[in-house]
């Protein structure tokens, strides 16, 4: 086994990154807070533990986890800067540090949150879950110690140490079942896979946790905390706790996969929803954090003690404790303390009304058949003030003119509004005065998307349009068939700030190709085969795709699988 030098404070990885202070540990590795001496800024450094270097099961799952986070681009999900190994410490992830705190210290200190505050937060981290699982990614150990509360009250989701992308290869012994006992989802005590829905049930029972002061279920050891997410049903949540706020919770933790909410997207927009206050009712502060320099910390692999005696370690499931279980199933699970505390009222909403308090979540999709979210519910926010000297726009069109881009245009009646507001009825954007067309980008190729607009000003807004709830103006993208996609993509680092793509053009008919790095894209025009991506810093790890497109779509990516990016580290120096 390769002998690794123990990491302190002051080791330099790479000759670039200075680890200045330990901010977090596990089985699997620890995480730093760092400077990174090329760029002068602070990151987060998350090192293998020394002795795991050598394993290649514990380093085959640090790397994917590198270029699971890389592909994922989204203000709710760390973003990941470099990837690499260093004599010093082994191989080690770099990663934008987060100031704040866990939502599990969080909860330490003020004990419950209020719904609204509660709603809020699900909203951004089913948000960050919902760009996880468009790229076909499943976290599979959401919990409060898995969300950082930022000091303006934003939520992130973190540790991705455990997701699971599709199609690629998992890395628990057979018959292991990761997680967290105590926000372990059903169908995952049963033995059954991770999906989407998993995540959705995790992130239900933080929200319980949120409201109550509590988990809703308890057990003196982690099979029967799992038998009990199985078969029981939680104890109904606090009186103070609103009817529409209750539903969402409930739904969310339905035994059945298929009853949860459709996606991670509906599950936001209805918390967001619900988040609004009531009109006359006094909105509440933010949630009062208490800044420190925390980053995602890495998934516990080994027993570690808590402060109950609570352990992370494998438990054997003999056969029939669970009803239609795999036989000898064993968890890989962990059990943290979370007593009660009085109820303290606090928002860790970190998000800001755009002009005249406008609502920015209309509806919740109401078929899980539908792609895209399809409104439901009243346009107009019950807080929103009238704009009486504007005239609402008309005359909206939607068309799709490529396979993520549908354009909008409408007519324009006022002369004195400050935008506009477009909305799909999860999500809205803002657009200047006078504007009467806009490309609502980032969709998937065929997805069904359906829009409204308005106008608003320093007084308020108009209504929407349409008007009437029934009538959504709607489009489908186009379904992305394109030229033949290009195989065999290769990268090779040329120099500290170059990397070479180069790829087998399969078409005849592209007019271009896009090579994509997870979280920018750079477009080259036909035949081409090979491209130079410039412009990086000494020592960056870096994975790529790329595809080709017409006027008619594009192709698939290339590499297909979403595990199987080219990736490659350019020298240090």
């Amino acid at each position: 086994m390769k002998v690794v030098a123990v990491v302190q404070a002051g080791t330099v990885l790479a000759g670039r990154y200075r680890l200045d202070q330990r901010v977090g540990s596990g089985g699997m590795g620890e995480v730093w807070r760092a400077h990174d001496q090329v760029l002068d800024r602070v990151v987060a450094v998350k090192c293998l533990l020394d002795g795991r270097p050598d394993e290649p099961n514990f380093v085959d799952q640090f790397r994917t986890e590198a270029r699971i986070m890389a592909t994922i681009s989204h203000p709710g999900v760390v973003e990941v800067h470099d990837f690499g190994d260093d004599p010093a410490a082994g191989v080690y992830l770099v990663m934008k540090f987060i100031d704040g705190e866990s939502l599990a210290q969080t909860l330490a200190r003020v004990g419950r949150l209020d719904a609204a505050a509660t709603m809020r937060l699900v909203a951004q981290a089913a948000d960050a879950l919902h760009a996880a699982h468009a790229k076909g990614v499943t976290h599979r150990d959401i919990k409060p110690g898995n969300l950082l509360v930022r000091p303006d009250g934003s939520t992130l989701v973190t540790d991705f140490g455990i997701a699971r992308s599709a199609g690629a290869a998992g890395f628990t012994t057979t018959g292991m079942l990761v997680g967290t006992a105590g926000y372990l989802a059903p169908e995952r005590a049963m033995g059954h896979p991770a999906t989407p829905a998993t995540d959705i049930y995790a992130l239900g029972v933080v929200a319980y946790r949120c409201l109550a002061g509590r988990l809703p279920f308890a057990g003196d050891s982690m099979v029967e905390l799992a038998l009990r997410h199985v078969h029981d049903a939680p104890d109904p949540l606090p009186p103070d706790v609103p009817p529409a706020v209750r539903a969402i919770v409930a739904r969310a933790m339905a035994k059945d996969p298929a009853q949860r909410w459709p996606s991670a997207a509906a599950l936001a927009a209805a918390a967001r929803e619900a988040s609004a206050p009531v009109p006359g009712e006094q909105a509440t502060a933010s949630l009062p954090t208490r800044p420190q320099a925390v980053a995602p910390v890495p998934t516990r692999r080994q027993t570690v003690p808590d402060r109950r005696g609570g352990r992370r370690l494998l438990l054997p499931v003999a056969a029939g404790l669970i009803v239609a279980a795999v036989a000898a199933t064993a968890f890989v699970l962990s059990q943290s303390p979370d007593t009660p505390s009085p109820n303290v009222a606090a928002s860790p909403s970190g998000s800001v009304p755009s002009p005249a308090g406008r609502d920015d979540t209309v509806g919740v999709p109401t078929s899980p058949a539908v792609t895209s979210p399809v409104p439901s519910a009243s346009a107009a926010s019950p807080k929103a003030r009238v704009a009486r000297s504007l005239v609402a726009p008309n005359n909206l069109t939607a068309t799709a003119v490529g396979p993520d881009t549908i354009r909008l245009r409408w007519r324009d009646r006022s002369a004195s509004e400050t935008g506009f507001t477009v909305i799909n009825g999860n999500t809205s954007h803002d657009v200047p005065a006078n504007t009467t067309s806009y490309d609502w980008t980032g969709l998937s190729p065929a997805t069904h998307s359906c829009f409204k607009v308005r106008a608003f000003d320093a007084s308020g807004v108009t209504a929407y349009f349409p008007a009437a709830q029934g009538n959504w103006v709607c489009a489908t993208s186009l379904d992305g068939s394109g030229p033949a996609a290009p195989t065999n993509l290769s990268a090779t680092a040329v120099d500290a700030g170059t990397i070479r793509l180069q790829w087998s053009d399969n078409a005849a008919d592209e007019t271009g190709f896009t090579i994509t790095n997870g979280n920018t894209s750079r477009n080259v025009g036909a035949d081409t085969t090979t491209y130079q991506w410039d412009g990086l810093a000494a020592g960056t790890y870096m994975c790529f795709k790329v595809r080709a497109y017409h006027s008619g779509g594009v192709s698939a990516y290339a590499p297909a699988a979403s595990s199987e990016w080219a990736c490659v580290t350019t020298p240090s120096t």
